[in-house]
């Protein structure tokens, strides 16, 4: 590991593929090699996709120290994303140290339109801005990047995007005050490099598009989950969750949109989930609860309506 060093910024990288992913561990080296900051891993231990914002209760949660080139420490934890960001956070495994910015990724596979409800990549980044620490959250829309060198192109933008942001912060620029102090979550998606050179950055908003689910029954189930059940369990069926249907949105200024044209996609997200009120209503009940209850449910529409950006997308079948 390299060894620390104190008078650069700090930023902590985490994901959810698990510290032995190339996403990550070509991003931490291009971050190494900007020269750009101190560059802190920690880590789920193994593959934690899909965990969104989950965190563990109920047991303990252990960590371990791994060897990440470009990295001055790094630890492993048997946890989801979050946990992992947690723990960086607020124990002792990085006794001493500060984190100015938090980088989860790079994830294989987008997390744009509604995946990013599930993705455990922007949760990983969700915590860190619950903490008030900026954060964001990396990936690349292909699936099939399973080497380090497929992340190259893309680590080498995360580097410059994590480098612009540290320097935004550092000159004390009210929007990047502001936005981090209200817990913005900076979300990136790279177009697949096989489609080649990417036609630029595009500030985007968050999309519809997303994959339905196809469960397809097993008769011969294997994972981890099977010791939660026995022979004895009545009834018992197994399913496997498969891609169905995309739900495609091609809305121009969507981050589907985007990165479906070529474009790296920026979405800025915010922790509060919901939408500026366009009214004043406060309905009492006394009179006639029904009358109330149709009032504010209309008027929380409105508001919704008037705060949605990009029209219903499609299935495609």
């Amino acid at each position: 590991m390299a060894a620390p060093n104190n008078k650069r910024p700090r930023v902590l990288v985490s994901n959810d593929d698990g510290i032995n992913a190339p996403g990550l561990r070509e991003l931490v080296a291009l971050l190494a090699r900007s020269d750009c900051c101190e560059v802190y891993v920690c880590a789920p231990s193994g593959e934690r996709s899909a965990q969104s914002h989950a965190i563990t209760l109920g047991r303990y949660l252990q960590c371990y120290p791994s060897e990440v080139p470009g990295a001055a420490v790094a630890f492993a934890v048997d946890g989801t994303p979050a946990d992992a960001v947690m723990l960086a956070l607020n124990s002792p495994v990085f006794e001493g140290v500060r984190f100015d910015l938090v980088a989860s990724g790079i994830n294989r596979g987008d997390n744009c339109g509604l995946h990013v409800i599930y993705s455990g990549t922007v949760g990983a980044a969700r915590e860190a801005a619950c903490k008030g620490v900026p954060a964001i959250a990396l990936s690349l829309a292909d699936h099939q990047a399973k080497q380090q060198e497929h992340y190259t192109t893309a680590a080498s933008l995360a580097a410059a995007l994590v480098q612009a942001m540290l320097q935004g912060l550092a000159s004390g620029c009210a929007h990047h005050r502001r936005a981090f102090e209200a817990g913005c979550v900076v979300n990136v998606n790279f177009p697949a490099e096989a489609a080649g050179p990417t036609a630029g950055l595009a500030l985007t908003h968050q999309g519809t598009g997303c994959v339905f689910p196809k469960f397809l029954e097993v008769t011969e189930p294997s994972g981890p989950h099977l010791a939660e059940f026995d022979e004895h369990t009545p009834a018992l069926r197994m399913f496997r969750n498969y891609a169905g249907a995309m739900r495609a949105d091609d809305n121009e200024g969507s981050d589907n949109w985007a990165v479906g044209s070529g474009w790296v996609s920026v979405t800025p997200l915010l922790l509060r989930q919901d939408v500026p009120l366009r009214l004043d209503v406060k309905c009492p009940v006394s009179s006639s609860a029904r009358e109330a209850v149709a009032a504010i449910v209309g008027a929380a529409a409105q508001s919704a309506q008037l705060a949605v950006t990009g029209l219903p997308a499609k299935v495609a079948q």
